[in-house]
């Protein structure tokens, strides 16, 4: 083993603190303006290698400064500094090492692609003497004055935002276009312009360089972005601080300076900009800078709050590690000793930052293959899917491979075997049984209750949603003017008998008798048709069922007969109607028994039996209800003409008959009809849709 010779430009820097109030030190790169934080053994290996000989005068060095590290451990170290060219070896395997790095930064155009199509940063200008000459004539926007200044101007205008808030939400359907996302466009880049300035200004404010400003693409969406490398030489965390949050301290003033400005100015073009200003600088701000798990500004603010350099890397690390020691309780050491509390807030942010990019990643795979042209959106989907999710778990299989050694049969170990082997059987074995499609439960007897005639409501017998029989009373009516002509025409009956009973035995009194009896006759017609009009505004159920109110009814309204009053639904001719997705349609036969549940909680469930299958998928949906836009799970699109939902994959209509009549039920009733089927497991379903997934989507 041969010492390395350091360089003589590299620099010994003082650094942050760590967890035990140990100062800390960094190596610096001026060549690549590169910084290393080092260990306490790292700093005695950089003290004591100029002095030593050889190996073994190194460790002698090393064991009397109480920093005893063994071969491994220095062929470790040696090897960082060889990588990471900090030596002045002239050596044929240096100059190997130089050419293999050269080469490596020469990729061909598809490696290149698969690199940097995600992210891609292009220095445009070096501002360094440019920010001198110009933070003293901006400092003064930093004093506390201004600030509190600031602070109310947003107080007031988020106040002005809670009182017009309908009319700022609106705002977005009006801009929502080409011409409105041209100004969004312009809006933004003035904003990150701002934003950039702000962490250059603060990082200048501390005595820092600039190296370079410039654009960064982000799978191939261009965002500014400053080098504040130089930031690592500050030993204050609260400085570093402040820089990382400057830029979103900026954005915040401009959003509380904008919303101040919509809230008192007129509708017109200067009120449109204040309200682009805002809104870019707020979504901006809160929604994508303040995420702590992509390296934007709240990533490091996180970092430089936790004082951990290289927060994701050591985050990982640890996570893995403890992810292998609940799996397999392999017998190694944590890769960094944290205290408990710092260790699992550690584990538990790795875990959140991987499930957030498995999402993230995921869906710039899905926009890359459905924007792009199917060949190139292939491509970059499978770069996605291949290098940011497959890749880190290949790379974690390897490195449980190197430590087979270290395996044991111990009780972490025998449980993950248990619970690998419980999930592999639930996945392969068939124990699912049916199937559940969207349905609904609806009356196909739906018998319109009308009053006959114009009448005022005098009593309602029976309340909305209620159960009746037969005959039942539902709601009694009144006329004014028939009740009027009820009365005259009873007067009239009496005043006629009275007369038939008085007439005498002449002829000519007998004559008159006649007239008078065939007069009293037809008065009493009219008064028994008048009576049974007065009777049929007591409305009465002409069968059994559930009442439902089709307008609000109370005593004292006045209704016409065209108005309809309530329906009457039959329970015992009830039916379900379900929606069956393409990919089960092998699974379901006719005669299957069946369970449909409400999906209200409320209603419960009932049995019954399939008795149709569409023979063809359906073009809209019938029921408006199992749409995704109203929350029912068909997801779709309205159709252009606008007569219907139209599904994105392809239903099949289904018919049910109940086995028995429920004893409470509503007209329309919406839930998930579960039909049994045959036993199949999760795994060939799984890759039944995989399949059908890949022939879908193979045609060019």
């Amino acid at each position: 083993m041969e010492l390395p010779q350091l360089r003589q430009d590299l620099r010994l820097l003082p650094g942050t603190k760590n967890d035990q109030g140990e100062s800390g030190w960094l190596l610096y790169d001026p060549l690549r303006h590169q910084y290393f934080a080092l260990s306490k053994a790292a700093l005695a290996l950089l003290r004591l290698l100029p002095q030593a000989k050889d190996p073994s005068d190194l460790k002698q060095k090393l064991e009397a400064d109480h920093s005893a590290l063994d071969d491994s451990e220095l062929e470790q170290f040696f090897q960082f500094v060889r990588n990471n060219f900090l030596t002045l070896d002239g050596g044929s395997e240096h100059m190997a090492r130089l050419a293999d790095a050269r080469t490596a930064k020469k990729h061909n155009w598809f490696m290149w692609l698969v690199h940097n199509y995600l992210f891609v940063k292009i220095p445009l200008i070096r501002p360094d003497a440019a920010l001198e000459r110009l933070l003293p004539r901006l400092q003064w926007l930093a004093a506390m004055p201004v600030r509190l200044v600031m602070a109310g101007l947003g107080l007031y205008g988020l106040i002005a935002l809670v009182w017009q808030w309908q009319a700022f939400v609106t705002t977005f359907d009006y801009f929502f276009n080409w011409q409105g996302l041209a100004l969004y466009g312009l809006a933004l880049v003035g904003v990150k312009l701002a934003h950039e300035l702000g962490h250059a200004l603060v990082a200048k404010h501390y005595g820092l360089r600039i190296s370079s400003m410039g654009v960064a693409f982000l799978v191939m969406f261009p965002v500014l972005y400053t080098d504040n490398t130089d930031a690592w030489r500050l030993t204050d965390q609260k400085k570093k601080l402040k820089i990382v949050l400057a830029g979103i301290m900026v954005e915040l003033h401009i959003a509380f300076l904008a919303l101040f400005a919509w809230g008192v100015m007129d509708d017109g073009p200067a009120r449109s900009a204040a309200f682009f200003l805002a809104t870019t600088s707020l979504v901006g701000s809160l929604l994508v800078n303040l995420s702590p798990f992509m390296r934007f500004d709240g990533y490091y603010a996180l970092a430089d709050a936790l004082g951990m350099q290289n927060l994701q890397p050591r985050a990982f690390e640890l996570a893995r590690w403890q992810v292998r020691q609940w799996l397999f309780g392999l017998p190694e050491n944590p890769p960094e000793p944290f205290a408990p509390t710092k260790h699992y807030f550690l584990v538990l942010y790795s875990f959140a930052t991987w499930i957030y990019r498995f999402f993230l990643f995921l869906g710039i795979a899905l926009l890359v293959y459905f924007m792009a042209f199917k060949l190139l959106g292939l491509f970059l989907f499978a770069v996605e899917i291949i290098w940011f999710i497959a890749r880190p778990v290949f790379a974690e299989m390897k490195r449980w491979w190197a430590r087979r050694a270290l395996f044991s049969m111990n009780k972490q170990t025998i449980r993950t075997l248990c619970v690998m082997t419980g999930l592999a059987l639930l996945a392969v074995l068939p124990w699912r049984s049916g199937v559940s499609v969207p349905a609904v439960l609806e009356s196909r007897v739906e018998l319109a209750i009308h009053l006959p005639e114009a009448g005022q409501i005098k009593q309602i017998a029976i309340d909305d949603a209620a159960l009746i029989e037969a005959g039942q009373i539902l709601l009694v009516a009144e006329n004014p003017t028939l009740n009027y002509k009820i009365e005259q025409q009873a007067r009239r009956v009496r005043l006629l008998t009275l007369l038939s009973q008085r007439l005498g035995s002449s002829l000519q009194e007998r004559k008159d008798k006649l007239v008078t009896e065939e007069r009293l006759a037809e008065a009493e017609g009219r008064l028994q048709g008048l009576l049974a009009r007065r009777d049929s505004l007591t409305v009465r159920a002409q069968q059994g069922g559930k009442a439902q109110f089709s307008r609000p009814l109370q005593a004292g309204f006045w209704i016409a007969p065209q108005d309809e009053l309530m329906f009457v639904h039959g329970p015992q001719a009830a039916h379900i109607i379900a929606y069956l997705d393409e990919d089960h349609m092998h699974r379901v036969a006719l005669g299957a028994r069946a369970r449909f549940v409400a999906d209200n909680g409320i209603d419960g469930s009932f049995d019954a039996q399939l008795v149709d299958i569409g023979g063809t998928s359906i073009e809209t949906l019938q029921h408006k209800q199992l749409a995704s836009a109203n929350g029912g799970d068909i997801a779709g699109t309205d159709a252009v003409d606008g007569a219907g939902f139209v599904p994105d994959r392809a239903y099949y209509k289904l018919k049910a008959q109940l086995l028995s009549d429920p004893a409470d039920f509503a007209a329309s009733l919406s839930g998930s009809l579960h039909i049994e089927t045959q036993r199949f497991s999760p795994a060939s379903s799984w890759m039944r849709d995989i399949s059908a997934l890949v022939l879908r989507e193979s045609g060019f």
